[in-house]
């Protein structure tokens, strides 16, 4: 009896460990938000690469993309590792939300390949014509190992667990939400997959595949979810919606391409670097 309340009362305070992780995360860059420039931050480190697009993970890694090849650099800001695939065509997109199952889409070929956190490849890549998924536009990561896609053909999201077997199909969407739909982004995070129709906004889906609703942020090309807080990069200024009580903060930035944030940390996307800062002291 001793044995089970002791475990129970570590879950307890590894949740609660987690929350506060959470909240701090929040406090913290709402803190960094309520500047009005990014005068406020100092710099950390610069990367010094050129990249088409870049992400991060949660444990604050960078990812570089430029055309087939990946560089991957730590929390420091030291190359670690550099992948390039030069048969599967240029890297449409990378989901680094679980820095474990790093997930490569190369829409030209319609072929996903998955690497672990070295950036070997994990297993042989996959083709989507062998699935019915070639007409894909967009993927993610998805929890337990699974995948979503976006099936332009017949305009639904489906979902396949870890044996790429299919497990939710939401039907036609165009017809179930009477809506027009030209997605160009999609994450999952804490039981919601965001699907982003810039001319509409951000539809939230459960895991299931079922409509939850629409948050009315329009125009965007992509977005980061953390607890329920949307930030997005546009026009110059990084901006937090909260999704439950709509509040909005922003944060400017100048000549900037593209920003993200992980823990502390704010990593700006120049034309020629990475530059990653946090909040002065």
């Amino acid at each position: 009896m001793k044995r089970k309340m002791s475990i129970i009362v570590k879950r307890i305070f590894m949740q609660a460990g987690k929350l506060y992780k959470s909240l701090s995360f929040i406090i913290i860059v709402c803190m960094a938000l309520s500047f009005t420039t990014d005068d406020g931050l100092k710099t950390l480190f610069t990367i010094k690469a050129k990249a088409d697009f870049f992400t991060t993970d949660n444990l604050g890694n960078t990812y570089l993309i430029k055309g087939d090849e990946i560089k991957k650099y730590s929390q420091t800001g030291d190359l670690l590792k550099i992948f390039s695939n030069n048969t599967t065509g240029k890297i449409a997109s990378l989901d680094a939300t679980n820095p474990l199952r790093i997930l490569l889409f190369y829409k030209d070929f319609a072929t996903i390949l998955i690497l672990d956190d070295l950036l070997s490849q994990n297993g042989d890549p996959m083709n989507l014509l062998d699935y019915g998924l070639e007409q894909s536009d967009l993927i993610c990561n998805s929890f337990n190992n699974g995948i979503w896609f976006f099936n332009r053909q017949n305009m639904e999201l489906v979902r396949l667990d870890e044996t790429f077997k299919p497990v939710v199909n939401t039907g036609n969407l165009n017809r179930l939400l009477h809506t027009d739909l030209k997605p160009n982004f999609m994450i999952e995070h804490n039981g919601f997959i965001y699907l982003n129709n810039p001319d509409e906004g951000i539809l939230a889906f459960d895991i299931y595949g079922t409509y939850f609703k629409t948050i009315p942020v329009k125009g965007l090309q992509h977005f980061q979810v953390k607890d329920n807080i949307l930030f997005y990069y546009s026009d110059g200024i990084l901006k937090s919606y909260n999704i439950k009580d709509l509040s909005q903060k922003e944060l400017a930035f100048k000549n900037v391409t593209d920003v993200r944030i992980e823990k502390e940390n704010y990593f700006l996307l120049y034309p020629d670097s990475v530059v990653v800062k946090t909040i002065s002291n």
